[in-house]
């Protein structure tokens, strides 16, 4: 009996289809069981504004950068659009999963195959599959570094709908990824080694699935060589290796912070107070009960931040996103206090392309010294604490706008709030799939990343 998949992903803003074909032989069991030891393995995370990223730009202003996050993050949330609402049906073993990646978020670098081979790969928590670009590949771009090369690697294996299974052979399960703007990845479902480096040695996690992309085409270089999913599903990357993961966020603004970083399987950091967390979409959604600022709770209505029964609303903590985004009947509380607070101290600014940036002549680091942080309270008592590192981006050098957006901004029916990485900047965030919980710790993340 045929099992297909179906995988519908999003780039930036761009609906893409994914479709897996396989049969059903003894090798699809090894689609859902772990054949990993749940150990503590970790990739450095490199920001896009890092000088280890390999689009690094010297000459770019911070002026540059930050109408790059700001892009990149509308760019993310209306993507959503093609995937919230959409509904996991299940016929004749059929399944629709929704999924998003973005070029330009954080990079994990994790080396593949015997020998190893080092790979730029986008995290994304919303997305089910690892895959990287192979050779032979047509119109793969050659940067950055290496591109894997299957048949020079002695722990290469490629999954089969029947034996003999060989590399090069017809019978191999083949995944396909569209996109929106006519950009595609195409190739093989395989196990594989990955080695994750760490100071004194390289760990490695041996009979990993993943998707070995075969043919790439797009009408820019992307920057990376692959997809790291870290969703809840069964092809995930985290559920193949312990179902736990965390990941600690450093500075996302300097360009020599480098202590971010990814840990999977039983050396994950699950420290701190947490929250149940849900999955719709592929999407971990999770419960914001109210808003503070200082000691001062903000009066926000009690349903405000819920996901409704026809699947809009909610709130999503993402991995791809550099602004928060808040549903409108939520930011707009926030947005009176946050003014109430600074009009009478800061001349206004306004941007003709960006109407909706809330900004202030002023030096986040020199004049914001003692203003009251910003926290999200989550259920069962988990909170996220916003400083003003958190809260606010320095737009130009004399002007500051604040890095929490209304949904509304881009137009989507369903207009979840979004919490991104900002927000989570300073904390290690970690992720409990067995007992569905999400843990924040405010954390230097240099004291974790030895």
């Amino acid at each position: 009996m045929a099992l297909d998949l179906f995988l519908a992903f999003s780039m930036c803003c761009l609906s893409t289809f994914v479709m897996i074909n396989t049969n059903a032989n003894p090798q699809v069991s090894s689609l859902s069981v772990s054949t990993a030891k749940p150990h503590r393995f970790v990739s450095k995370l490199i920001h896009p504004h890092s000088v280890h990223h390999p689009f690094y730009d010297p000459n770019e202003t911070k002026e540059d950068r930050i109408e790059h996050d700001i892009k990149r993050s509308l760019a993310r949330v209306a993507s959503l659009q093609s995937r919230i609402g959409g509904s996991l049906a299940s016929h004749d073993q059929q399944a629709s999963l929704y999924a998003s990646a973005s070029h330009s978020t954080m990079l994990a670098n994790i080396s593949i195959g015997h020998p190893p081979v080092p790979q730029l790969l986008v995290m994304d928590t919303g997305s089910p599959l690892l895959w990287i670009m192979c050779v032979p590949c047509s119109n793969c771009a050659q940067y950055p570094g290496q591109i894997f090369n299957p048949s020079l690697s002695s722990t290469y294996s490629p999954l089969c709908n029947s034996a003999p299974c060989h590399y090069n052979s017809s019978n191999q399960f083949q995944f396909n990824i569209t996109y929106a703007d006519r950009t595609f990845t195409s190739g093989t479902l395989a196990l594989e080694q990955l080695v994750f480096e760490t100071p004194n040695e390289g760990i490695e996690v041996f009979k990993v699935v993943f998707g070995c992309g075969h043919n790439f085409w797009s009408n820019r270089e992307p920057g990376y060589n692959g997809i790291l999913g870290l969703n809840n599903y069964n092809l995930a990357l985290a559920s193949q290796t312990g179902k736990k993961f965390s990941y600690c966020i450093d500075s996302i603004t300097g360009s020599n912070f480098d202590h971010s970083h990814l840990i999977f399987g039983e050396g994950a950091y699950l420290e701190g107070y947490s929250t149940p967390f849900e999955v719709f979409d592929d999407m971990y959604y999770i419960t914001m009960e109210g808003i503070s600022v200082g000691e001062k709770s903000i009066n926000v209505a009690p349903k405000t931040f819920e996901r409704k029964p026809d699947g809009t609303g909610g709130v999503i903590i993402d991995s791809g996103s550099t602004f928060s985004f808040l549903v409108y009947e939520g930011y707009k509380v926030l947005l009176r206090e946050i003014r109430s607070l600074l009009d009478g101290s800061f001349g206004g600014v306004r941007y003709a392309g960006e109407p909706w940036l809330l900004c202030y002549l002023g030096t986040v680091s020199r004049d914001l010294v003692g203003f009251p942080v910003v926290t999200f309270h989550f259920a069962e008592g988990a909170d996220l604490v916003l400083d003003t590192e958190s809260l606010f981006i320095q737009r130009k050098n004399d002007t500051f706008c604040m890095a929490v957006a209304p949904i509304n901004v881009v137009d989507l029916r369903s207009k979840p709030s979004i919490i991104g990485l900002l927000a989570q900047q300073s904390y290690n965030i970690g992720y409990d799939l067995n007992d569905k919980d999400i843990y924040f710790q405010r954390i230097d993340c240099e004291l974790l990343s030895g």
